[in-house]
């Protein structure tokens, strides 16, 4: 074995031993940097706004967006979050508790039932229990999301590390992706490639879809709370997840939400809805998808739906965004993968 080998062999075990040792380091503040840098990379055009606005003063330009991420990002999640959880937890109990005899729930499970009698025996399942799934649906929520303030924004000490860590992300940035390039064996061109192609693929996630689906929960919530649909952040919320399902959408909650207010003498507030999630929040698709996701690598939104329940599931709360960005990563190879392969058979030659 010659010296050379020894020694980049050395190197590698140094290298791996500490690697490992680093991450049990930071195992307990990862869901923090990671925030810290989806924040940094989806916000990064606006930090460089705000540096031209300030003749180059990074450090005020890096305070400024994550000012703005704070009062119109985070301190939004957390109000929302509450009002979720308070939601979700009130609407448990009263079904567990048999109090919800005349709420939405029950009211459309009676009308489900009624349809299924119409076919013959088999066709439909009759015996379907509406609440039992909703109570599923709650529990899974309550569970998993109720430790979004313990996860990262419940400790003031989380909070405030995750607020410190997207400042000095703005401002070094540029050195932290020149350190990438610079150790990643590939030649410098397809590292470029990958990380254009990477920040490409999570802003049409983020920006694209996933803002989309915020937008029309917050949109279908609202609409909700006008026309006296109870619980209107929690269907809300339904309603955005469900805005991912292809064809059908947010319709999923629009639709049985008007059939509701139908069957309690609703008329008027029940076409209300109808023409809202039609008109109002059926639009929004559209509209954020033109402004958003021209030239953008487009993402089909069942397979973000699938990364946002497997990030869930696996990563906790946080998975929500792990999920769709490790889809963009591998969205961001394949991207590039034809380039190195041809650059390999190119040096074979």
């Amino acid at each position: 074995m010659s010296k050379k080998t020894i020694q980049i062999s050395f190197f590698a075990v140094i290298t791996a031993g500490l690697f490992v040792l680093l991450f049990f380091i930071l195992k307990s503040y990862l869901g923090v940097i990671f925030i810290s840098g989806i924040f940094a990379v989806v916000f990064y055009p606006v930090y460089e706004k705000l540096v031209n606005e300030f003749n180059g003063r990074k450090n005020l330009a890096a305070f400024a967006t994550t000012f703005l991420i704070l009062i119109f990002v985070i301190i939004p999640v957390i109000i929302m979050s509450a009002f979720l959880l308070r939601e979700a937890v009130g609407l448990y109990n009263s079904i567990a508790l048999g109090g919800g005899s005349q709420n939405f729930i029950s009211q459309v499970d009676a009308l489900v039932q009624k349809i299924g009698s119409l076919f013959p025996s088999g066709v439909i399942d009759s015996q379907i229990n509406l609440e039992l799934y909703v109570q599923g649906a709650l529990d899974w929520i309550i569970g998993h999301f109720g430790s979004i303030f313990i996860t990262v924004f419940g400790g003031i000490f989380n909070f405030i590390l995750m607020l410190i860590s997207t400042h000095y992300l703005f401002i070094f940035g540029d050195k932290i992706k020149e350190g990438l390039i610079a150790w990643s064996p590939l030649p410098d061109k397809y590292d470029e490639e990958f990380i254009q192609t990477l920040k490409s693929s999570i802003n049409a996630v983020l920006h694209g879809r996933i803002l989309v689906s915020i937008t029309q929960g917050v949109f279908l919530g609202i609409g909700l709370a006008i026309f006296g649909v109870g619980s209107p952040v929690l269907w809300g919320f339904m309603g955005g997840i469900a805005s991912l399902v292809p064809i059908l959408g947010a319709s999923i909650i629009t639709i049985p939400a008007v059939i509701f207010l139908l069957l309690s003498h609703n008329v008027g507030a029940g076409i209300g809805l109808l023409l809202w999630g039609a008109i109002v929040v059926g639009l929004i698709d559209n509209v954020i998808s033109v402004i958003f996701l021209k030239n953008k690598i487009m993402v089909h939104p069942l397979i973000i739906l699938f990364s946002i329940f497997g990030g869930v599931e696996m990563f906790g709360v946080i998975g929500f965004l792990i999920g769709p960005v490790v889809v963009s990563a591998f969205i961001a190879l394949m991207k590039i993968y034809p380039f190195i392969m041809s650059y390999k058979n190119e040096s074979v030659i």
